[in-house]
């Protein structure tokens, strides 16, 4: 009877299993030194650990990545993404995560920086599967002389917006807020985040870091696959206890 209970649990356990979503952080360590342009793949098809992230209770295999390249990916004219190493953006690095292996390299801090101006992150899904954008830190540093205000959206395949906030960093101290969309998107679609200056601060020094994402599966593939288990089940349970 043990043997048969013990046998339940992980069926069940299998099911819980299949409805899990995966969770991926990027933290940009170990992608180069200070000013290295983020590839503009990074964090793509996350399945395992690697330089500059981590997975999280699974990983993002049907979720693909694009960074803009110098600002064109909307029209703007910014500078695109890079990698900075300095002692400001320690309050950046610490607000969510901070240091590590995975997202730092050596004893600086390891942060996405964008310029002022128009920056955007495209998360396209694969079919079937759906993108989950949970929270990205946010922030300036000391040496950023002005507050400035930033206009964060998030928008479909069509243009649609779909989630957007207004943020306003303030000097002259650094001031770093995490940020949490908390949006799961269609089956199937393509959203873009944008990160768009409206008032330009002097010696403006900005960044993200512990950018957070998940996928989850298409309900029907989990209903199907749950069913699946449990029917493979009732039949090794039906075996073995036809066969005392």
């Amino acid at each position: 009877m043990t043997r048969h209970f013990v046998m339940i649990a992980a069926c069940l356990a299998m099911l819980a299993a299949t409805r899990a979503s995966h969770a991926t952080i990027l933290g940009f360590g170990q992608l180069g030194g200070s000013n290295t342009t983020v590839p503009i793949d990074y964090g793509s098809n996350a399945t395992v650990d690697s330089n500059g992230l981590v997975v999280s209770n699974g990983a993002t295999p049907n979720i693909t990545l694009t960074w803009d390249i110098d600002g064109q990916d909307g029209g703007g004219s910014g500078n695109g993404w890079d990698i900075h190493t300095s002692d400001f953006f320690a309050e950046i690095e610490n607000q969510t995560v901070g240091g590590g292996d995975w997202d730092n390299e050596g004893p600086d801090e390891r942060v996405g920086q964008l310029d002022f101006d128009y920056h955007s992150i495209g998360f396209a899904a694969d079919p079937g599967y759906a993108l989950v954008l949970n929270s990205f830190d946010f922030g300036n540093t000391e040496e950023t002389s002005d507050s400035s205000t930033w206009d964060l959206s998030l928008t479909d395949s069509s243009d649609n917006v779909v989630w957007s906030q207004q943020v306003s960093l303030t000097n002259p101290d650094s001031d770093v807020i995490t940020v949490t969309p908390n949006f799961t998107g269609a089956l199937g679609e393509s959203y873009t985040l944008v990160l768009d200056g409206v008032s330009d601060p002097l010696n403006g020094r900005h960044a993200i870091d512990n950018l957070s994402f998940n996928q989850v599966p298409e309900p029907a593939t989990v209903v199907l696959s749950g069913l699946g288990i449990l029917v493979a089940c009732l039949v090794d349970w039906r075996r073995r206890t036809s066969a005392v």
